[in-house]
């Protein structure tokens, strides 16, 4: 059926795996085909039924300075199975004796345990690999054993992943022999970095006219890619496609994703509720705005760059080039998009640096997260985050005492923010400020 399950799927990783597998089918005739898994109940599986599982991906940008515009049908995915409404067909792709890797994004969020998960239950991400890793060793023994590529962006994914796996064998007592089973897996680190904005909402037909139908899975993004591996090479043997100059195996992949994560994700998140605050809804346009370019070029200069323990040339030319392909003028990248699952992401891409900073030189970021407050808290905001984050906003509370809770709620940031580093004390005028909708002159003295 599939070499390559494949959870999630969404518009990033179908057009960057599933794009690179569809390359080397393209070039070779010997790529993988791929089953995607939705991690979550939603109906946009659906829409892989209505079209066979074939779509287009548009690459468009600047490479080496030229225009690219250049589109790929991407046909190596052979089914998406929601496990939540098909259980016979989930598992039936899960069991698949071909079956060769597991790769995911499920957001920083995804890779999670949960000691409240039951084995009869689907449960995290984590979990659901534990019961198909088991499913396999007991259907096949050591002839069932799969590598693990996960993509999401958390520190050390790989080892993580594998690690609560590992938990999981624990907490529901599974047999020794699978817990050495399961010690045997090679899980990767790994670092992906390419903005995908996704679907070309308000300029489909333009699309449509350039590849001759309509496509409704139409993933729009930039023509960098980049994918950085720690581990063994001889994983491009068992993968192809792998074997590209875009892809990138290394001993360490910790100063790659410390650079990317801190700096072009960074600087997304911060700018995302900032610049929606300001009714800017493209990335582009913040880019092309005095006040908002003034802001992240600031923010990346100041507070972050200085906490990354590499080059500086370097890391101010890497900022440059951030800069560069966030004012793409070819795709339409929108905050609403880069907004989901703020809280979290904050956590993983902010926080470090916020942490690592002097308490005199975090205005910006402090700044930030006032703004993401504000924005979360609007009665005209739909939060698309965790159930927890949702459950939090749902409250009713004064403002500054709502803001004060969010500041101080360990289960979002793994500590009290105000107990040890005085954030609510530091940005609750940012937040008086922006409530009263003075975030523009705000900005302008940062």
């Amino acid at each position: 059926m599939a070499t390559v399950l494949q959870f999630g799927e969404g518009n990033f990783i179908r057009s960057f795996i599933d794009y690179l597998i569809q390359l080397r089918q393209d070039k070779y005739g010997d790529g993988e085909s791929v089953v995607l898994v939705t991690p979550i109940d939603n109906p946009y599986w659906e829409n892989f039924r209505k079209q066979d599982c074939k779509y287009h991906t548009c690459v468009c940008g600047k490479v080496d300075g030229k225009a690219v515009k250049e589109y790929t049908y991407v046909t190596v995915v052979k089914d998406c199975v929601n496990p939540y409404r098909e259980y016979d067909r989930y598992e039936a792709a899960c069991m698949d004796p071909d079956l060769k890797v597991i790769i995911s994004n499920t957001t920083e969020a995804g890779i999670a345990f949960n000691a409240a998960d039951k084995f009869e239950d689907l449960g995290t991400f984590p979990a659901k690999i534990t019961k198909i890793l088991y499913a396999r060793y007991k259907k096949y023994g050591e002839a069932g054993r799969v590598e693990l590529l996960p993509l999401e962006l958390i520190e050390k994914n790989g080892e993580t992943l594998k690690a609560y796996i590992l938990k999981y064998a624990e907490l529901w007592g599974l047999e020794k022999d699978f817990v050495e089973f399961v010690q045997k897996i090679k899980v990767y680190n790994s670092l992906v970095d390419k903005i995908v904005p996704g679907y070309p909402r308000g300029h489909e037909a333009e699309h449509f006219a350039a590849i001759g139908e309509e496509d409704h899975l139409l993933t729009v993004g930039e023509a960098f890619l980049s994918l950085v591996i720690e581990g063994d090479p001889a994983l491009k043997t068992l993968l192809p496609f792998l074997d590209e100059p875009r892809v990138k195996f290394t001993d360490d992949v910790r100063p790659y994703r410390e650079r990317k994560v801190k700096i072009l994700n960074g600087l997304h998140t911060a700018l995302a509720p900032i610049s929606m605050l300001c009714g800017v809804g493209i990335v582009r346009d913040a880019i092309n705005d005095k006040d908002l370019f003034a802001y992240a070029d600031a923010l990346a200069n100041d507070e972050i760059i200085p906490t990354i323990k590499m080059d500086k040339a370097a890391l101010l030319q890497f900022k440059s080039d951030v800069l560069e392909r966030f004012s793409n003028p070819y795709i339409d990248h929108l905050f609403s998009s880069i907004i989901l699952n703020s809280v979290s992401k904050w956590k993983t891409r902010l926080l470090p640096s916020f942490l690592a900073r002097e308490k005199d030189h975090r205005n910006h970021m402090l700044f930030a997260l006032a703004a993401l407050f504000c924005l979360y808290d609007s009665k005209d905001f739909s939060i698309n985050d965790g159930d927890d984050v949702k459950a939090f906003f749902a409250q009713d509370l004064p403002t500054e005492e709502k803001y004060l809770a969010f500041i101080k709620n360990k289960s979002f940031w793994g500590m009290d923010l105000e107990e040890t580093e005085k954030v609510f004390t530091d940005s609750v005028e940012y937040l008086r400020l922006i409530k009263a909708g003075k975030i523009r002159e705000t900005l302008k003295t940062l």
